[in-house]
């Protein structure tokens, strides 16, 4: 089997400066290391499951500078993290005066839920999102939010499509000449 060790080794030296031998203290340290391995790998599995979850995740400075982002969160607008992150966050939003709402909101700490957004893909397309986000601190500090964005076009598109079929078919209700009852 094996050990780690800490070692401390001193020289002893004689009257005349020579060195005529160390004193070797050695401490067992392989409780410490097994430790740190452990959380060593539990921020590898962490990080992983983050940059690879199918939730477009982004965190923004106090700035409303982009600071990270996720693999789903750059895949869903069609961005390079390089495109991205560095950039101010309203450069993605379609409609400013939201973009402002969400950053004033989480700067007075307050939590956002399920926030409908439009954002801008790199291809020019409009995404509707969902933006579940609230804000880190340290000491009262803001450091950076929390987002979640969930992409909600294809819902939001169905819902349209609904809303419009159901209005054409009140449309043609009220223009029937005929009387018409429901029991």
């Amino acid at each position: 089997s094996r050990i780690y060790v800490r070692a401390n080794i001193v020289p002893i030296m004689n009257e005349s400066g020579i060195q005529t031998g160390t004193i070797n203290c050695f401490y067992n340290i392989t409780e410490q290391k097994e430790t740190e391995r452990a959380l060593n790998r539990k921020a590898i599995e962490l990080q992983d499951y983050v940059d690879n979850a199918v939730i477009g995740l982004h965190w923004v400075d106090a700035n409303g500078i982009i600071k990270w982002a996720n693999k789903a969160e750059l895949e869903m607008l069609g961005y390079t993290a390089a495109e991205y992150i560095g950039q101010h966050i309203s450069k993605f939003h379609l409609y400013q005066e939201k973009i402002e709402d969400i950053l004033t909101r989480l700067n007075c700490n307050e939590t956002l839920r399920q926030y409908e957004s439009e954002l801008i893909c790199k291809d020019g397309s409009i995404k509707t999102v969902y933006i579940n986000s609230s804000v880190y601190r340290e000491d009262g500090k803001f450091i950076h939010t929390r987002c979640f964005t969930v992409d909600i076009t294809a819902q939001k598109q169905l819902f349209k499509a609904l809303e419009k079929s159901e209005m054409r078919y009140r449309e043609l209700v009220q223009r029937l000449q005929a009387p018409l009852y429901t029991t």
